[in-house]
């Protein structure tokens, strides 16, 4: 069994090498054959260089650089899919948030099921916020909201319809490629998924805060995020029809 993890990154320059690192020292414990692929967005902040600098004597590692083109979380992950060789597709937050431990349940449940999603809303499931000296950043409340009419108008056993830490089998994305940009690529996925009757399951896990520099998800208030609000909404109608009537 074999894995192909990719890294969409934006500035990530002060702990994408610790994140390759541990998620290489797990495949290697588990004596899994695998890959990284890091696609990065153009960051100013040299990560490209710094993870092309790491990529000597490192077959396993592979670098991509968007350049002239905007900046697209679902495309970046396309353009990872696309260069990828391996059956099984892993792909996770590059700053820390999506714990890389939590992969070896992917190694372990791919086994049987050919797509799992990390959820944060499942009974087991926990929340950096949930420790007194961290705050509950105000897009989490919107998150949440979202998620709730997603299961009221979509399925009722996914949790999670904004996860973006997942394994699924490559062989999905023959006749198919991530279409949004954000994290409303994930609804349309998940709609896809099930109505392809991919064999998935949900597992849970605890978020963590980004290790270093400035979340691109928090909330300001501006055309940018009234924007993406109304994307997510799109989506979510889009994909009612979708899962509904066609």
């Amino acid at each position: 069994m074999s894995f192909s993890v990719i890294l969409p990154t934006l500035n990530e320059k002060g702990h994408i090498l610790k994140l390759i690192e541990q998620i290489s020292h797990i495949f290697k414990t588990y004596k899994k054959e695998y890959e990284i692929i890091v696609v990065d967005d153009n960051s100013n902040d040299g990560t490209f260089e710094i993870v092309k600098n790491h990529q000597i004597d490192k077959s396993y590692l592979k670098v991509i650089l968007r350049t002239n083109k905007k900046k697209n979380l679902a495309e970046s992950i396309n353009e990872g899919i696309l260069a990828s060789k391996f059956e099984n597709i892993i792909w996770l937050d590059a700053d820390f948030q999506h714990p890389p431990k939590y992969i070896k349940n992917f190694i372990e449940k791919s086994k049987k099921y050919d797509a799992i999603i990390s959820s944060r809303f499942l009974d087991k499931s926990e929340r950096y916020f949930n420790n007194d000296k961290f705050k509950k950043q105000i897009n989490e409340n919107q998150s949440y909201l979202y998620n709730k009419l997603c299961r009221i108008f979509l399925f009722r056993d996914i949790t999670d319809y904004t996860s973006g830490y997942i394994c699924v089998k490559k062989k999905f994305f023959e006749n198919y490629s991530l279409k949004g940009y954000y994290g409303d690529y994930f609804v349309d996925m998940i709609v896809n998924l099930k109505r392809k009757k991919i064999n998935l399951i949900e597992i849970p896990f605890k978020d963590e805060i980004r290790a270093s520099g400035i979340s691109k998800t928090v909330v300001k208030v501006n055309i940018k995020y009234i924007y993406i609000c109304f994307r997510y909404f799109v989506t979510l109608i889009n994909s009612f029809f979708k899962s509904k009537f066609n």
